[in-house]
Order: C-alpha cells, then sequence, then structure tokens
C-alpha cells in the first residue's frame, strides 16, 4: 500500500504490542492486534 502511494525503500522497522500492560491487552492478544513502526522515503 506504500509503494502504491508513491513511496520507495519501504520496511518495517519494528513490531510491537500496542496495549502490552492495558486493560484491552487480552482482548488485543486475542485477535491478533499488532502495532508497527515503518520506513519509507517518498521519491
Amino acid at each position: 500500500m506504500l509503494v502504491q502511494a508513491g513511496f520507495r525503500d519501504v520496511a518495517v522497522r519494528e513490531k510491537f504490542d500496542t496495549f502490552r500492560g492495558t486493560s484491552k491487552e487480552r482482548i488485543a492478544r486475542k485477535y491478533g492486534v499488532t502495532g508497527i513502526n515503518v520506513f519509507a522515503r517518498k521519491a
């Protein structure tokens, strides 16, 4: 999707547990909710 938006050199830099330590942690784990940091450059 980022490549289609005109970005290049797209790479996932980090995956993390978005809801760790919150009351919604169990629900997020059940549905596979995660966060990511992405690196991309505009052409």
